[in-house]
């Protein structure tokens, strides 16, 4: 397989750029968005991953998961957020996301999720 597409979406561009980093790192190819709505408007690529902050102003990381589920052949998404609650659990355990993982990023578990995410798409 070629190099992946994934779209990092956070507000917080110190968290982006570390994210972006990373995934670079492991030969992945990134695009990075400081809200969902940016990346919704993107139209011309096609993402293999998505990694999503959970809280974020406008629509939150699961709204956008949410609104993912309703296309053809949605990419998967891996959430990231420093306050786990009751609903990304509840994602995660349905399938709506790939997983949740909880900040600061455990580089190994992060890169982990993302793996795992794109063997989905």
């Amino acid at each position: 397989m070629g190099k992946s597409l994934i779209a990092v979406v956070d507000d917080d561009a110190l968290v982006r750029s570390a994210t972006v980093s990373l995934l670079r790192s492991m030969d992945h190819d990134c695009c990075a968005f400081a809200t969902a709505e940016a990346f919704l408007s993107e139209t011309q690529r096609k993402f293999h991953c998505v990694v999503s902050d959970m809280e974020m102003p406008g629509m939150s990381g699961l709204e956008l998961a949410r609104h993912l589920a309703t296309r053809d052949h949605p990419p998967p998404v891996v959430l990231i957020t420093a306050y786990p609650d009751a609903r990304a659990l509840a994602a995660r355990a349905s399938g709506l996301v790939v997983d949740m993982i909880e900040k600061p990023l455990d580089s190994e578990a992060f890169l982990a999720a993302v793996e795992s995410a794109l063997a989905r798409s």
